[in-house]
């Protein structure tokens, strides 16, 4: 029982605001378990009233009195379309409620991930570089899915089979081969015309399903895979809203599937209680005896019918929110995180910067959380001034990359400061870490490129329409990619490929330095940018950079010798120490 309680619970904060919709739906539940109820309750009386013997209205006055029904047959074929209609609403109704509970599960999923992407986002960088990449992924995509579908969606049905068959006492069923012979047919027919017409549908709609899903992870790993460029370029809105809208693409042609799936039962229902009435009618007419018709009528108790799949449901529920708890605790874990996070960003505030003047580090040590007795970096102390062109170098390990994940605000310094213009950065210090990053940008060697245009790539983030084509052209001249387009017959337009597969290494990293030009950043920071490159690739991306001296600062971490001289200030790290 502690344990229901937990999981409830734990269900109950995952769901969040959403959970205020549940006394909504359980009064949904209870009309639809009313008339259902209702519909096989009058079973009892339109049996009774067919074997009654005597005129009906001797004991049941009400038919002349409330209609004016005299004759026995009239009264039967009244009651019979009452119960054919009764039932028919219900199906309209029932349908109505579980397209509700789709729809209200695939709001949630939308929900959860765009948190859990949020989540993803505003984690520090030291914590999203220990976290295990397919874990998140679980989390925000198949973690997800499992909660609405197997937890979420199966008790909501759940709740309502437990209303109805509490409304259930009784259970009998009878069968004859001919009668069996006849609803078969009637049902292949049902049946065939049901999937005659959504066969298209279901394939149109689960091709949509399918690439949207596709198309979400996709991003899902643009997020994570780039998370230093869209960090520091500062577009993380960009991509939560492409997500945000495939998956609520992904989930509205996924609540028309399982609706469409949900009819064939509804259809097979009305289809039975009309079969009966028809049946009972046309013997009537027949004159047959009462007798037959009672004989008829109990081989199809409706009341069986109903109850064995709402016994289904619910031990099929069951064993879905059993199967699913190991995802509810991992969802429940990550989303517990987030107020945390939340609470840290809260004390930063979106204060002003001057442009970019300097750049200090002063007594910076750092030790990663994993290995915090070892120091990376041992009091550092370094001036960058707007316009510089510097060089770090040192041997692999020697604390480089860290050293310019502290510079960029990635990393916060174990001790010491990272000062700008003269302004400590920090938290809560007199520059907030957002407002220093919005004016870096990181090149790393394995340049991050989504596939679509050259445009797309360099306005990273920013709506076709709001591209501002001035600033574009200029970032493209002051890149020296028209020359790339040129030689490789392309245009703004062109596709790259997944990851810029259609782009050399050198063009791509024009690409990267086109983007953060067009972004209007002050600082480029570029981590072994030109290191996979050959020699002459390498002359060429060194000579273009260099000409940028005194329109931007850059800061390079590199081993090349050639792209040191062009340098007007080298720092070397040697076991952590600056030299």
């Amino acid at each position: 029982m502690a344990n229901n309680m937990n999981e409830i619970n734990k269900s109950l904060y995952i769901l969040g605001n959403f959970k205020y919709r549940l006394p909504f739906m359980l009064f949904l539940f209870m009309i639809v378990s009313l008339i259902d109820v209702m519909g096989i309750g009058l079973i009892g009386p339109f049996v009774a009233l067919l074997g009654h013997q005597g005129n009906i209205i001797d004991d049941y006055p009400i038919f002349l009195d409330l209609f004016g029904f005299s004759e026995n047959k009239r009264i039967i074929l009244f009651v019979g379309i009452t119960l054919s209609l009764l039932f028919s609403i219900k199906g309209f109704v029932a349908f109505y409620v579980q397209r509700k509970i789709l729809s209200l599960g695939y709001e949630i999923r939308t929900n959860i991930i765009d948190k859990l992407i949020q989540s993803y986002q505003k984690t520090s960088y030291e914590d999203i570089a220990i976290k295990d990449v397919s874990e998140m992924i679980v989390n925000a995509k198949t973690h997800v899915g499992l909660f609405t579908d197997s937890v979420f969606v199966p008790a909501l049905k759940m709740t309502i089979e437990l209303i109805v068959a509490l409304g259930i006492f009784l259970l009998m069923a009878y069968t004859s081969f001919l009668l069996v012979l006849l609803v078969a047919l009637l049902l292949s027919l049902v049946l065939f015309v049901y999937f005659k017409y959504i066969k298209t549908r279901l394939y149109h709609h689960g091709q949509i399903m399918s690439q949207k899903e596709a198309s979400v992870i996709n991003e899902i790993s643009y997020v994570i895979g780039a998370f230093r460029e869209i960090r520091l370029l500062g577009v993380e809105n960009f991509f939560r809203n492409e997500i945000k809208k495939d998956v609520t693409k992904f989930g509205e042609a996924g609540v028309i599937t399982r609706s469409l799936h949900l009819i064939s039962r509804y259809l097979i229902e009305a289809s039975l209680v009309i079969f009966i009435v028809s049946i009972v009618i046309y013997m009537i007419n027949q004159s047959q005896p009462i007798e037959q018709i009672f004989a008829i009528l109990s081989i199809f108790a409706v009341g069986a019918l109903r109850l064995v799949p709402s016994f289904n449901a619910i031990g099929l529920g069951f064993a879905n929110i059993r199967t699913a708890t190991y995802a509810l605790d991992s969802l429940y874990e990550e989303l517990s995180q987030i107020n945390n996070i939340e609470d840290v960003l809260a004390k930063q505030k979106n204060q002003s910067l001057d442009s970019f003047k300097t750049l200090e580090l002063k007594d910076v040590s750092y030790s990663y959380k994993v290995k915090q007795s070892s120091k990376v970096l041992k009091d550092i102390n370094l001036k960058i001034e707007n316009g510089d062109l510097v060089a770090i170098s040192g041997k692999s390990g020697s604390g480089k990359s860290t050293l310019m994940d502290i510079m960029t605000g990635m990393l916060q310094p174990s001790e010491g400061y990272l000062i700008v213009n003269g302004n400590e950065v920090s938290i809560d210090a007199g520059v907030d870490i957002k407002t220093w990053q919005s004016r870096c940008a990181f090149i790393p060697q394995s340049v991050f490129l989504i596939n679509n245009s050259i445009k797309k790539n360099i306005a990273l983030g920013v709506d076709e329409k709001d591209i501002k084509k001035e600033e574009l052209d200029l970032a493209i001249k002051a890149s020296n990619l028209i020359e790339v387009m040129e030689k490789n017959d392309m245009n703004i337009d062109s596709n790259v490929g997944e990851g810029g597969v259609k782009l050399s290494g050198g063009q791509r990293q024009r690409v990267a330095l086109a983007r953060a030009l067009y972004a209007g950043r002050e600082i480029i920071f570029m981590d072994e940018a030109t290191s996979a490159l050959d020699k002459e690739t390498e002359n060429e991306i060194m000579t273009h950079i260099e000409s940028l001296r005194g329109r931007v600062t850059i800061i390079l971490i590199t081993h090349s010798q050639s792209a040191l001289k062009n340098c007007n200030k080298v720092f070397n790290l040697v076991d952590g120490n600056l030299t």
